[in-house]
């Protein structure tokens, strides 16, 4: 009991350093659960997470812009909008129910991660626009995440198979992981409704992850302007907020495909300076989003389904989840 009572102290305690100083400033804030009882029956992998951001515009005074310039040419020339966030994400093996360390199933582990990313938008002759975004993320892996007690409680309280395997989780770790993604949007009318498409690059470096990706993306529909960006699809792929240009209504579907290259990853290589398990990780890793946003006036939901293929040479399944995103525009 005092254990889990410290790892909850800690827990608020990073929660407490990462959020901003004030909400009540114009922006949108976004809450987001995943889980993958909303797509399977199954209960591992990614097997939930929950993240708060709040995002808002920045004037050409920011502090952010003095973290603009001083980096390289053509890296986040004008920072139009930033975003604060906070996630608690939850990994697991298929057999929670067995008390043993299941050597060839991926660790347990609990992340909770605050950061800060700078967003930038920049037109492009022929109807194309880039956009970009720069993430820091500060957080800690281990027992201090307390994911133990809280999916005992859910399980309980759900009426599932106990989780009996936690004490073989990853050892405490604190987490510096930056990330960089950048994306080109060409955009057309399609009938009376809109499209935009195109391919898009990303890059992870820290402890947590080491990563480079390609991908494509598509958003079609209605009122693209008033929507509020792509919902964050964990820590490997990101996301894109945006403040919307004009309050409105609209609806859009997106959708994703996206190849990485996978150097580390602590949560399957196991902690970086002391034994923890460990699973043999692939290299070469799979995404696909499928997904439907629907906006009106000061509020956004969106819901999608994410894919990713096998991680690491023994898991059994490609993993699958779902991602619920309720945004309200301040």
């Amino acid at each position: 009991m005092i254990r889990n009572m410290g790892g909850l102290v800690g827990v608020c305690a990073i929660l407490w350093l990462a959020t901003p100083p004030a909400l009540s400033a114009p922006g949108t804030i976004t809450l987001q659960i995943d889980n993958d009882g909303m797509v399977s029956r199954d209960d591992d992998n990614y097997t939930a997470g929950a993240q708060l951001m709040w995002t808002r515009p920045t004037s050409p005074e920011h502090w952010s812009r003095h973290i603009a310039g001083g980096l390289p040419d053509g890296w986040l020339d004008q920072v139009d909008a930033l975003s604060y966030h906070l996630s608690y994400r939850m990994y697991t093996p298929v057999e929670v129910a067995r008390r043993d360390l299941i050597e060839d199933d991926r660790p347990y582990a609990g992340l909770v991660l605050g950061g800060l990313t700078l967003y930038g938008r920049e037109p492009l002759p022929g109807a194309w626009q880039r956009e970009e975004a720069l993430q820091l993320d500060l957080g800690v892996v281990g027992p201090i995440a307390a994911a133990d007690s809280v999916q005992r409680e859910v399980h309980r309280f759900v009426e599932s198979q106990r989780p009996r395997g936690w004490a073989h989780q990853l050892g405490n770790e604190p987490i510096l992981n930056a990330s960089y993604r950048r994306h080109w949007w060409h955009r057309q009318a399609l009938g009376q409704l809109e499209i935009q498409h195109g391919p898009g690059v990303s890059a992870s470096l820290g402890n947590l992850l080491v990563q480079a990706g390609a991908g494509y993306g598509l958003r079609l529909g209605e009122g693209l302007d008033n929507a509020m960006g792509w919902p964050s699809l964990g820590v490997e792929q990101g996301g894109y907020r945006q403040v919307s240009r004009s309050p409105g209504s609209g609806w859009h579907l997106f959708a994703a495909l996206q190849g990485r290259y996978v150097a580390h990853n602590l949560l399957l290589d196991g902690n970086t300076v002391r034994d923890s398990h460990s699973v043999e990780r692939r290299e070469w890793v799979g995404d696909a989003v499928l997904g439907l946003a629907l906006t009106w006036e000061k509020w956004e939901v969106s819901l999608a389904h994410v894919w990713r293929s096998k991680e690491f040479d023994e898991q059994q399944n490609s993993t699958v989840h779902g991602a619920l995103s309720l945004s309200y525009r301040l």
